[in-house]
């Protein structure tokens, strides 16, 4: 999945494992509308997987749009947040952990919650650059190629970024225009997965 180990590698098929580094949704790192700069931010950041770092968002405070300020108060709650959306996810659809659940066996369902935080991770960044439509499309399509292979609950991962963004906008709400920002990245990416469904029901029906 998204960046993380999706569960024991020995279980995985062929064409998992070479998808998996193909799965990196992140365009920024080669996006012509940031500077070279901000470009080299956003690959190393990345291929750490890390969070942005103070004098990252402060070089990147200044560009239209950016809600940079807002990703650093953000940014150290991501675990917490994930752990609301995760809750309320479970609350909703206990189903999915149990046996025959869409994110059982528990690896299943621990890589999906690691992908909640790397698709954090990438919204905040979109939303410290200004960039809203921050992902590559390869990517993106070989996220959406993996997710197929391995069986990912597409409806629960949608709704989980959902919930996700829900408990992420309550932290500021008063930061009315960078949270717009912060608001379009979800949607943009919530999108995205949308379309994957969107796909695999159009090619049911070809």
């Amino acid at each position: 999945m998204n960046d993380s180990n999706p569960g024991p590698r020995a279980s995985l098929s062929a064409h998992a494992l070479a998808l998996i580094p193909k799965a990196r949704i992140l365009g920024l790192p080669g996006d012509p509308r940031l500077s070279a700069a901000q470009r080299a931010i956003f690959t190393e950041a990345d291929e750490l997987r890390r969070q942005l770092l103070p004098n990252e968002l402060d070089r990147l405070s200044g560009n239209p749009h950016s809600a940079a300020g807002l990703v650093g108060v953000l940014q150290p709650e991501a675990e917490a947040l994930v752990a609301r959306a995760r809750s309320q996810l479970l609350d909703e659809q206990p189903e999915l952990i149990q046996p025959g659940g869409g994110l059982y066996p528990p690896f299943r369902a621990a890589a999906c919650w690691r992908d909640l935080w790397q698709f954090l991770r990438c919204v905040l960044y979109g939303a410290a650059s200004g960039v809203v439509d921050f992902t590559a499309p390869r990517g993106v399509q070989a996220l959406e190629l993996l997710y197929q292979e391995l069986h990912v609950p597409l409806g629960a991962m949608v709704r989980g970024l959902e919930l996700l963004k829900q408990h992420t906008m309550t932290i500021c709400p008063g930061q009315q225009e960078t949270g717009d920002t912060v608001v379009a990245c979800f949607d943009h990416l919530i999108g995205s997965l949308q379309g994957f469904r969107a796909n695999r029901e159009q090619g049911n029906l070809t």
